[in-house]
């Protein structure tokens, strides 16, 4: 099901650009990320605020990084169990994301950290005589 919300996302966001909401899956939830280019390396930043270091899990498998977990809803310290709410934004319950990494990654190297809410995901380069090769 995540594949086609992907290309249904991937089709409608090249028929109307920024005007486009992405959709998500009623089960699933898609944290925000970055993905930066430098010289030797890619960085993938990801905003996961709330979520147990425990309960996140990051693979790369062929051509794609998947970044999978759960957040927790957020509950009110000292709080009844029972509460109205007025505004409800902040996504809880499984995530995931999948992020297409380039053939001159070397996956045996990615390396994943989570400080501050943010979890960054290091994506080292080849070097240059071995970008072309299989693994």
């Amino acid at each position: 099901m995540d594949r086609i919300i992907e290309h249904v996302d991937t089709m409608m966001k090249e028929m109307m650009g920024q005007n486009y909401f992405r959709s998500s899956s009623p089960d699933c939830w898609r944290p925000a990320l970055n993905v930066y280019d430098l010289p030797d390396r890619f960085v993938v930043c990801v905003e996961l605020a709330g979520v147990d270091r425990e309960k996140i899990d990051v693979s790369a498998e062929h051509d794609s990084l998947y970044i999978r977990g759960w957040r927790s809803k957020p509950l009110i310290p000292d709080s009844p169990e029972e509460v109205s709410v007025h505004v409800m934004e902040i996504d809880s319950g499984r995530f995931h994301r999948k992020v297409s990494i380039p053939e001159d990654v070397d996956q045996s190297a990615i390396e994943a950290h989570y400080r501050n809410g943010y979890l960054w995901i290091e994506l080292p380069r080849r070097p240059a005589e071995d970008a072309g090769e299989d693994e």
